[in-house]
């Protein structure tokens, strides 16, 4: 195991060997984003552990997605953004430091947080003819909690409420929800359709001390279906049908008991044909 900090220098060294601009615009980054290139760099090790050949794709000059991955002669799209924490403590109202009092207290999920910040990146994963992923990372004390499995499943409904009809038996209470912060899918002229479709897929991934947690979330109805076999330990949650029959919708996890998935912080080194090819 190794810390977060042990993960950047050795992807600002894998960058300084391989991709000598990057480099020098991560350093500048380290000055004013931290938890931003801190992102970048445990995104990239978590997939070097996935992936034989992961790419560092976007142009220095004109920009793009942060990672491309090749597996069995295929290609994939990693984008990675962050949440800062003291913005998530703002919205969630729970503070970002670990209080020696335990003690009752009120929070808030984040979903219209995370949808607001899958809406700014859908742009930037358009144009690309392979499956594209979005990777959103948190550093709050909560963000196990706030980007969990509840999180996930709020992301893709948006949240969720309690209806019990005035006048009616109690058995014909439903959970509702008005789609306003649904990731992936909207209510138009009465019907459900897709959207944010250059998105075939969210990871959302809990920054701790020395591990990183993960979950999943599955487009319906994507211009390009991510394989999950690719990443057979992390839960996904996903649409049993699609479209949903009568506007239902139905939900479930592509795994029995879901759990986010646990990555131990791992350093980036450098291959010997890395090393060679310099």
């Amino acid at each position: 195991m190794c810390s977060t900090k042990d993960v950047i220098e050795s992807y600002k060294t894998f960058l300084e060997v391989k991709y000598p601009s990057h480099f020098q615009s991560y350093c500048r980054r380290m000055k004013a984003k931290i938890e931003s290139v801190k992102a970048e760099a445990i995104t990239f090790s978590i997939l070097r552990s996935i992936f034989k050949d992961v790419q560092v794709a976007e142009d220095i000059s004109t920009g793009g997605t942060d990672f491309l991955c090749k597996s069995n002669g295929n290609q994939f799209i990693f984008e990675v953004t962050c949440l800062e924490a003291e913005s998530v403590a703002a919205q969630s109202g729970w503070r970002n430091e670990v209080s020696e009092n335990v003690s009752a207290g009120f929070f808030r999920m984040i979903t219209h947080m995370l949808r607001t910040k899958v809406s700014s990146k859908t742009m930037q994963l358009s144009g690309y003819s392979v499956p594209r992923t979005l990777v959103i990372t948190c550093e709050h004390v909560a963000a196990d909690v706030l980007l969990g499995t509840h999180g996930a499943e709020l992301l893709l409904t948006s949240d969720t409420m309690i209806e019990v009809p005035i006048g009616k038996p109690i058995d014909t209470v439903d959970i509702v929800t008005d789609l306003k912060d649904s990731v992936f899918f909207r209510l138009k002229n009465g019907a459900l359709e897709s959207c944010r479709r250059s998105i075939s897929a969210i990871l959302l991934f809990s920054v701790l001390a020395k591990t990183t947690l993960a979950v999943g979330i599955l487009h319906p109805d994507p211009e390009y279906k991510f394989p999950i076999s690719l990443l057979p330990s992390v839960p996904f949650m996903r649409m049993k049908e699609w479209p949903p029959i009568n506007n239902r919708i139905e939900t479930e996890w592509v795994i029995d008991k879901p759990k986010a998935e646990e990555f131990y912080h791992r350093e980036v080194e450098l291959t010997d044909k890395e090393l060679r090819s310099r």
